[in-house]
């Protein structure tokens, strides 16, 4: 872990890692050259959204390119609603869960290559395959981040020919994801409870002192 923060620091400042980018309640410095695109084309849509859950709420929140045509690379970062650990048992479940959303949401085959645990800053499940786009074979990688409450996965594709290239900052990119801590407006369940039990008290009290009342109106 240490070895690897020293080599995404290293990475920022050498300018190989972009301006860090906030949205959604979660922040990450993606590689150099990739900026935001149009987001219209995006909008409503739950691309790179993988959930264990098919139910789970979620939505695609950022896209990002290095630039235009069949070669450039391209990064989706989708926000889903839950907790997601990362752990051993969340492994295959998450493996499962990318190839059945490309294949039933996408309309595409990803084969994939390998599932990897990484106990990084941000633990993770990363999903390496490969799939046919346009008649060009695309490595592909998706990443589900560890979090409490809601959690981002980040799926990135280049061309196959290109992807030892680009993997080392996508990897470094990766290192630098952190996920704000959800705010809730609502109570949490101790709270709750206790607020629920406090109100049950004042109730009864209110109906034991109506209930006083009434007899003792009765008696005079």
């Amino acid at each position: 872990m240490l070895v690897s923060s020293l080599l995404t620091s290293l990475l920022l400042v050498q300018g190989t890692l972009g301006t860090e980018l906030r949205k959604d309640g979660y922040s990450f410095h993606p590689p150099a050259g990739f900026v935001m695109v149009r987001h219209e084309p995006y909008a409503g849509t739950r691309a790179g959204a993988v959930a264990l859950e098919p139910g789970a709420p979620r939505f695609l929140s950022a896209a990002l390119s290095e630039g235009e045509g069949a070669e450039a690379a391209r990064m989706l970062v989708a926000v889903v609603e839950g907790t997601f650990s990362a752990s051993p048992s969340e492994r295959d479940d998450f493996g499962a869960a990318v190839v059945r959303h490309f294949d039933k949401e996408l309309g595409m085959t990803l084969v994939p290559e390998r599932v990897d645990r990484i106990q990084g800053p941000v633990p993770r499940v990363e999903v390496l395959g490969t799939l046919r786009e346009a008649g060009q074979v695309r490595t592909v990688l998706v990443a589900g981040l560890a979090s409490e409450g809601r959690h981002a996965v980040m799926t990135v594709s280049a061309p196959a020919a290109r992807w030892e290239a680009v993997a080392p900052q996508v990897r470094a990119s990766l290192e630098t994801f952190r996920m704000e801590a959800p705010t809730h407006g609502g109570l949490s369940r101790r709270a709750a409870g206790a607020l629920a039990g406090a109100l049950a008290g004042a109730l009864v009290a209110s109906y034991t002192a109506w209930r006083r009342r009434r007899r003792d109106g009765t008696s005079g």
